[in-house]
């Protein structure tokens, strides 16, 4: 079980871990639960640009051309009715990785002729004269935010975006952006570069969550199988102590007992019960007591070690003694048990007296 918990602490990434040398089986892990993820974000992605491109057509209605305005609102519309249409389709598909690699791939390519179609929104302002007006540059960085939170788990889905969206829009403003132009194309490329950054490191982010939660599933699967195993060698031990004619006795570390088997009754007579909490004067014949606490105190000193008992009365329900040959064993460090362990038999005793291990 220890080397078992060490080798899955060890292999758990830090947080300046680099991914990389990473094992078949934990990249496939990343690569589908990436993909799982641009699955969740797509409606996200897909309701923001559908919104986006009806407010844009609403407020550029009076200065832009009518048709050509229709014909771009159509053409984001349409992607976004599609996109949505495959999303459906794989949602009620098998969730296996394949299907979802599959659709990470249409979603980066989706997400490209997206960007392309946003970006074509710049020469389209900038023949109908109306690039002094700040909500063209407002509505496609924001459009491109809601690109890195939708498909922050793949850079390559928020560069598809990012790049044919804001290219466009800085090089017209450079081009004909007046005297502002420049300055505002220079905070359009600006913001690509932070975007690409953002985007590159939120998957590298995205990439050692996924690692860690695969470390910590290996480290509870390993955890919960030890336990099981633990419990099922306790079942074991209980059941062959309890089938067992030899009584079973242990003593706590103050001397009083904790357990008594079932042959305990049949032994040394009464219930189970009745023995629970008594102490070792209880229960050994006064004469037996120096020898047992000379074997206790040599197993206190030998952890494991089984220590011989040769002969011990016990008191029984009536208050005569038993005689009993056995073992005492030091578990005090083991759990579950934690004190000192009798295990023994009666011996029959001779010319009806018993004889004590002082004798």
């Amino acid at each position: 079980m220890i080397t078992e918990l060490q080798s899955a602490i060890s292999n758990a990434p830090n947080r300046k871990a680099k991914l990389r040398r990473l094992s078949k089986v934990e990249a496939v892990k990343i690569k589908v639960e990436r993909a799982a993820l641009l699955f969740r974000g797509a409606p996200v992605a897909i309701c923001v640009s559908a919104i986006n491109g009806l407010i844009t057509a609403a407020v550029a209605w009076s200065s832009v051309d009518r048709s050509v305005l229709i014909m771009w609102t159509g053409a984001i519309l349409a992607l976004a009715i599609v996109r949505l249409g495959f999303w459906l389709h794989y949602r009620f598909k098998s969730p296996s990785g394949r299907n979802l690699a599959n659709f990470a791939r249409l979603h980066v390519v989706a997400m490209a002729l997206n960007g392309a179609m946003w970006g074509a929104l710049a020469p389209i302002f900038a023949i109908h004269g109306i690039l002094g007006n700040g909500f063209l540059p407002f509505v496609i960085t924001g459009t491109t935010a809601a690109a890195i939170v939708s498909a922050g788990a793949s850079w390559r889905a928020v560069l598809a975006f990012t790049i044919p969206a804001l290219v466009p829009l800085a090089t017209v403003y450079a081009l004909f952006g007046g005297a502002s132009g420049a300055a505002i194309a220079g905070v359009v490329v600006f913001f690509a570069l932070a975007t690409a950054y953002l985007a590159v490191t939120t998957q590298k982010m995205i990439d050692r969550s996924i690692l860690l939660r695969t470390k910590n599933d290996r480290l509870f699967k390993a955890l919960r199988k030890q336990v099981d195993e633990a419990h099922e060698a306790e079942q074991r031990f209980r059941a062959l102590v309890e089938s067992s004619q030899d009584v079973t006795i242990i003593f706590s570390p103050e001397g009083k007992v904790t357990y008594a088997s079932p042959s305990v009754k049949k032994s040394l007579g009464g219930e189970i019960g009745d023995m629970i909490g008594l102490t070792t004067k209880e229960v050994v014949h006064p004469d037996d007591m120096p020898v047992f606490r000379a074997v206790g105190e040599q197993a206190l000193s030998k952890l494991g070690e089984v220590m011989t008992l040769s002969h011990v009365c016990m008191r029984n329900r009536g208050g005569d003694y038993v005689e009993l040959s056995g073992r005492l064993t030091n578990m005090l460090y083991v759990p579950g048990v934690e004190g000192f362990v009798f295990n023994g038999g009666v011996i029959e005793p001779t010319h009806g007296a018993h004889k004590h291990a002082a004798e």
